[in-house]
């Protein structure tokens, strides 16, 4: 129904009548050569590590990595929400799953009244496998959602030093404009980078089911965060399925949706490195995303 709930619901439905290894295979093989055939040379990917699907998809990951080795640099991230992180022992052995297959350890944040004891433990288990993280945050219009400032908050209490990679933020667009400086200056210090979803945020938020018209965008504060210093970047987010239901993972395509929605003209500037250098960076992936004499 292009709603964000009826996504999370149809998307859970078809995960669970589905997801044969067999199946995302070919999704993942049919994704692969589409972002392929548009020029992608890198791409991270987020896998539904629900149970008990982590069983599924991350083998099925590991070897299309290596099918498309040298064609397009792929990296995993899991994907849960922050409530599974309460079954510390399966969270434990997902994060050492994680650490096994070189991916990067992921949750989707909800202002849950536990939240701040579960990023602690995520961090914790980030620290002890070496691994970067990658978080959904605040994929609403709702301003009491600042997971993104507490995100930043438990890097610093922490003391993280490995890459940290937020996307969304769609929330901090509507706040208060103290509250937003605050969280800024938290997300800057801790040294997170953030990353936009411009057509998909665009697509799910401020729908509304009364026949009105949308009052906003939906895309979180990148001018004012490139500003601060703290590394941005654009992406597809999902293609062709309930979050989004257009698209074919085409970079391209990206930043010319990103240039209008977000207003990456006037004047251009550097912010083509949204697309390449700056997300080369986060992923830790030397000699992409720039122009160079003898470069791939």
């Amino acid at each position: 129904d292009g709603t964000f709930m009826g996504a999370l619901n149809a998307a859970g439905a078809d995960r669970a009548a589905r997801w044969s290894a067999e199946d995302v295979a070919r999704r993942m093989d049919f994704s692969l050569r589409c972002a392929y055939a548009h020029g992608t040379r890198a791409l991270r990917t987020h896998l539904d590590s629900v149970a008990p699907q982590e069983e599924i998809s991350w083998p099925v990951f590991e070897a299309m990595r290596e099918a498309w080795r040298g064609r397009i640099e792929l990296q995993g991230a899991c994907l849960l929400g922050i409530e599974g992180v309460r079954d510390r022992k399966w969270f434990d052995r997902l994060a050492k799953r994680v650490a096994a297959a070189k991916g990067v350890l992921g949750v989707v944040t909800y202002m849950v009244p536990d939240l701040e004891e579960l990023l602690d433990h995520v961090f914790a288990q980030a620290i002890k496998h070496g691994l970067d993280l990658d978080f959904h945050a605040d994929e609403t219009d709702d301003i009491a959602a600042i997971s993104l400032k507490k995100i930043a908050e438990a890097a610093l209490w922490n003391g993280f030093e490995g890459k940290i990679l937020v996307g969304h933020c769609c929330s901090l667009a509507r706040q208060p404009d103290l509250d937003v400086l605050d969280t800024l200056d938290k997300v800057a210090k801790a040294g997170l980078a953030v990353v936009s979803l411009p057509m998909c945020n665009l697509y799910l938020q401020d729908r509304r089911g009364d026949g009105t018209t949308p009052r906003w965008r939906g895309v979180t504060l990148l001018h004012e965060m490139k500003a601060r210093g703290i590394p941005v970047a654009v992406a597809s987010d999902n293609t062709r399925d309930p979050f989004y239901a257009y698209g074919d993972l085409d970079m391209l395509e990206v930043y010319r949706m990103a240039t209008r929605i977000l207003h990456f003209d006037h004047p251009v500037a550097d912010w083509p490195q949204a697309v390449t250098a700056t997300p080369a960076k986060v992923m830790r992936l030397d000699g992409f995303g720039t122009l160079a004499s003898g470069g791939g």
